[in-house]
């Protein structure tokens, strides 16, 4: 029996496109995985998707990361480099926790709901206008 090239099914890298410059982020290892979970948990009871409290064990989990990002790998040491602001890294770092936890769709739905700019102004969005 001759061996199976696995390499088209691995977790390709995920590759960020930030001011003119791309990021690869390799798929997590195992333990970055059960950080990573334990940051997509917090994050979901954070914006109300979830209902609860954060148990025990994922908060000891999250407790051990201290100042590592688990979700962005060797690409924050890149960020950090190239001087990209602290909010857009927290953003980036945000995206990676729910993109490796639950997939490029959730979190890419999940920036679009926190980070899309919206124009909040009364009638545009097919509010009536006050009659007064």
């Amino acid at each position: 029996m001759g061996a199976i090239d696995f390499g088209e099914w691995v977790a390709p890298d995920l590759k960020l496109e930030l001011g003119g410059r791309t990021y690869l982020v390799r798929p997590p290892t195992v333990e970055a995985a059960k950080m990573i979970l334990a940051a997509a948990v917090r994050g979901e009871v954070n914006l109300g998707l979830v209902t609860g409290e954060i148990p025990a064990e994922v908060q000891a989990m999250l407790d051990s990361i201290g100042d590592e990002h688990p979700a962005l790998g060797d690409a924050y040491a890149a960020l950090v480099a190239d001087q990209v602001p602290a909010a857009t890294i927290d953003r980036v770092a945000y995206y990676a926790v729910f993109y490796w936890a639950r997939g490029k769709e959730y979190a890419d739905t999940l920036a679009k709901l926190l980070w899309l700019p919206r124009d909040l102004t009364p009638g545009i969005a097919g509010d009536a206008a006050p009659k007064g």
